[in-house]
């Protein structure tokens, strides 16, 4: 069973998640951050506000007769506080509560001189919506008499949490939104870079800008550079040197038929010359793979089907039964060497495995492709060795390899021409019986 990981495989989507991340922890701390801050700037003010109209109150009330305290005190109350006289025990319990402690503070610190009077503070639940808390407290005046104080103001409750949230949160998504942005412009380089990075070994070199993007890219970029130019000093150096040995060996191999000519007829001799001409047909083989794969031929215009036609009837003029099916003209831009070469080895397969090939020729201008099929009435290649037979130097049994000499490289052949030609090499087996070889080109 595949394993789904949440951890995206691109660049891109890893550095967005850690932005994601650090976004969302960045929000929480703000948040805490901002709601510490309005809560304590909030009570510094609660506590200032009662400080002074406790401090007034406190003062008129002794100073006014009894009967008068009641309605002074109902004459100070506000809209943001209700001011009571209370006579006897007051009905908040005594003591100041913890959360109300900074309230309590900011009171006797912005007027030091209520610091001596016994003071009780609570916080009463408030409205069931927010869940907010109102304070109520009673500052004792004298013996018995109290001024009872009760806030209509909320203490920082779930609304303006809320709404620091959401304020917090859309700074945070306005971050992260234009990080994600900046984030896809900054790799968009190194995708540039990984699109071309896989074309390497495909067609010719591939250049890479050394002077865009960051350093990082750049150095990359060069050492891709200079690996292509090493690659290519390997690969050609030894293609060379396997070209040179090939044709050198036509020499002794040609002074050796030579020789041969003159011994009499007799079965040693005639194996020998069997033996000289399959090395030399190995060695033909082997060129024109070295040659495919590295050619560096300016294509020319090249007519598909006077080629397919003239290879039906040289082979047919050999004794194998070839036809042909497809348009009068079917001009593109290729080497025809190399395109006569591919088409040889699949009508020559046909032939050798399956008794006779089906030529066809056809063309789909959507695609800009044209397709040379070759089809026969032989054995087909089992489904999990089609793979393995597009490579170079495969044979599909031992066996029929000894009957049928050859090193395996008329596919790798064909497969190369394909390459070269903007196209591809596709093989599939029959629905009857046989195999299908399809050699797709491009017309543009």
């Amino acid at each position: 069973m595949a394993r789904h990981s949440l951890w995206p495989r691109g660049f891109t989507g890893r550095v967005v998640v850690v932005l994601v991340l650090a976004v969302f922890v960045q929000f929480l701390a703000g948040s805490i951050l901002i709601r510490t801050g309005e809560t304590h700037i909030q009570r510094q003010d609660q506590g200032k506000r009662l400080a002074e109209q406790l401090l007034i109150a406190e003062r008129i009330v002794k100073d006014a007769n009894p009967p008068e305290r009641m309605r002074l005190l109902g004459n100070l109350s506000t809209i943001h506080t209700r001011l009571t006289l209370i006579e006897g025990e007051p009905a908040i319990p005594p003591g100041i509560d913890p959360e109300a402690l900074a309230i309590a503070n900011a009171i006797t610190e912005f007027e030091p001189a209520l610091a001596d009077h016994p003071l009780r503070l609570s916080l009463a639940p408030g409205s069931a919506l927010d869940f907010s808390r109102r304070i109520e407290g009673a500052l004792a005046i004298g013996d018995g008499l109290w001024i009872g104080f009760a806030a209509n103001e909320a203490v920082v409750g779930w609304r303006v949490l809320l709404e620091t949230t959401l304020r917090v949160g859309i700074i945070a998504l306005f971050v992260l939104g234009s990080a994600a942005v900046l984030v896809r412009t900054l790799s968009a380089p190194l995708r540039r870079l990984s699109d071309k990075a896989q074309l390497i070994g495909t067609a010719d070199r591939i250049p890479f800008d050394e002077e865009a993007g960051p350093q990082e890219l750049r150095e990359v970029s060069r050492a891709l550079n200079t690996m292509q130019e090493r690659l290519e000093g390997v690969i050609t150096q030894r293609t060379q040197a396997l070209m040179a040995v090939g044709h050198d060996l036509r020499t002794p191999l040609s002074r050796l038929r030579l020789r041969i000519d003159g011994i009499a007829e007799s079965e040693d001799r005639r194996a020998a010359l069997a033996d000289i001409t399959q090395m030399t047909g190995m060695l033909q083989e082997l060129l024109d793979f070295f040659e495919t794969g590295e050619s560096r031929r300016a294509p020319e215009p090249t007519d598909l089907s006077s080629l397919c036609q003239t290879i039906a009837e040289a082979f047919g003029d050999l004794g194998a039964e070839v036809s042909y099916e497809g348009p009068d003209r079917l001009v593109i831009q290729g080497v025809y060497d190399h395109l006569a070469r591919a088409i040889e080895n699949l009508v020559d397969n046909a032939v050798k495995y399956g008794g006779a090939a089906a030529l066809r020729l056809s063309a789909d201008p959507d695609a800009g492709l044209a397709a040379v099929t070759v089809e026969d009435r032989g054995p087909g290649i089992p489904g999990a060795e089609i793979d393995r037979m597009m490579r170079p130097f495969e044979r599909l049994d031992a066996a029929r390899s000894d009957r049928l000499p050859g090193m395996g490289l008329g596919l790798s052949i064909a497969a190369n021409v394909a390459e070269g030609h903007g196209g591809r090499l596709e093989l599939a087996n029959r629905t009857g019986g046989g195999l299908r070889a399809t050699l797709l080109l491009a017309t543009k």
